[in-house]
């Protein structure tokens, strides 16, 4: 049972959702500077679980996490939703002996949560819009987590929503678009754009480049010989392989880069700015992050992945689709070749 639990705050429920939607992270791309905080929280704590949530009227969406795939519960289902009435660091040694959190989602189903440990991230009106969190799937004392720690990591997280480096075609969809537009843009198991939002998100750079009289470059990626890790270790494993991957490139990924998944294990990186020797460099980054270390599916089981890689770069004017079929072209190119490589386009003057 949760001890202090009591609403503190002045703030309204309506000025927080309001703090929340001014801040624009809901139904957004995971960005690796909120990555990086929940790896950090995992590691400091040992946990196989963390999570940074932002909590809505009605749902909690996972704006970044570890150890899991979920991508959003209903609020009532979750440890965040208590959060909100908490004061300071909400502890539960063994959610399976609290009658109040015996039946939560995270419990009876995966991942399986039994310690909790979380505490709340505020807006710059001091509304709490979600929480900073870490899980065990064993029960742990309260004696066993350092509160201090996680308060500094929150306070590095709230920082950090105040330093979001976003391009001003990611900005102007996050802003113009509404909650329920951004949802259907979004890949729910990688954090990432979908299809849709690669569209929208490419005819956004287009203008843009068009502007500015810069050129734009895409890098297309398909993971080498996936559909062995989904019949060797099973659809579960594979989800979590390409979740990983999806992380890995958002690391490799220049900030001002868009991560987008193209389909099955296919991504797609839109590089403004970005000529065709940069393009070849950023494509070699981000196949040398996936290939780096192998990617954990299980609790001791680790899988090597690499991925192919073509890139290419468009002049102002050219049409959208030639650019995305170049790219896919070169990829062909280098899965054709050895795979495990990056193959640039040949370079066009471009059409209209």
């Amino acid at each position: 049972m949760p001890q202090n639990a009591r609403r503190s705050d002045t703030i309204t429920e309506q000025q927080r959702l309001a703090a929340i939607e001014r801040l624009a992270v809901t139904y957004t791309p995971a960005e690796e500077c909120f990555d990086r905080v929940t790896r950090l929280a995992a590691r400091i704590f040992a946990t196989p679980i963390a999570t940074l949530s932002v909590v809505g009227d009605q749902r909690v969406w996972f704006k970044s996490r570890v150890g899991t795939v979920i991508s959003e519960l209903p609020r009532t289902d979750t440890f965040s939703n208590w959060v909100m009435d908490h004061d300071g660091a909400l502890l539960i040694p063994d959610a399976l002996a609290d009658p109040i959190f015996a039946r939560g989602a995270m419990v009876i189903n995966a991942p399986y949560a039994r310690f909790y440990a979380g505490i709340a991230i505020r807006s710059p009106n001091g509304a709490k819009v979600g929480s900073l969190s870490v899980m065990d799937t064993e029960p742990r004392h309260h004696s066993a987590i350092d509160i201090g720690f996680l308060r500094d990591l929150a306070a590095i997280t709230e920082d950090e929503f105040h330093r979001r480096q976003l391009t001003a075609s990611q900005k102007s969809m996050i802003t113009e678009l509404g909650e329920a537009q951004r949802r259907a843009m979004m890949d729910d198991l990688t954090s990432v754009w979908n299809r849709s939002g690669l569209d929208s998100i490419l005819e956004r750079e287009f203008a843009q480049a068009s502007a500015s009289e810069q050129p734009i470059s895409v890098a297309m990626l398909d993971i080498d010989h996936f559909k062995k890790i989904n019949d060797i270790y099973g659809h579960d494993a594979g989800d979590l392989a390409l979740a990983e991957v999806a992380r890995r490139l958002r690391a490799a990924a220049r900030p001002v880069d868009s991560v987008t998944r193209y389909g099955g294990e296919e991504f797609a990186v839109v590089l403004p700015d970005c000529d065709e020797q940069s393009a070849q460099a950023v494509g070699d980054r981000l196949r040398a992050c996936i290939a780096a270390t192998p990617v954990t599916v299980g609790n001791s089981t680790y899988v090597d992945i690499t991925a192919s890689v073509g890139v290419a770069t468009a002049k102002p004017n050219t049409v959208i689709s030639l650019l995305l079929t170049r790219a896919d072209g070169a990829l062909y190119d280098a899965k054709r070749n050895g795979r495990d490589c990056v193959f640039a386009a040949p370079a066009t003057i471009g059409c209209g």
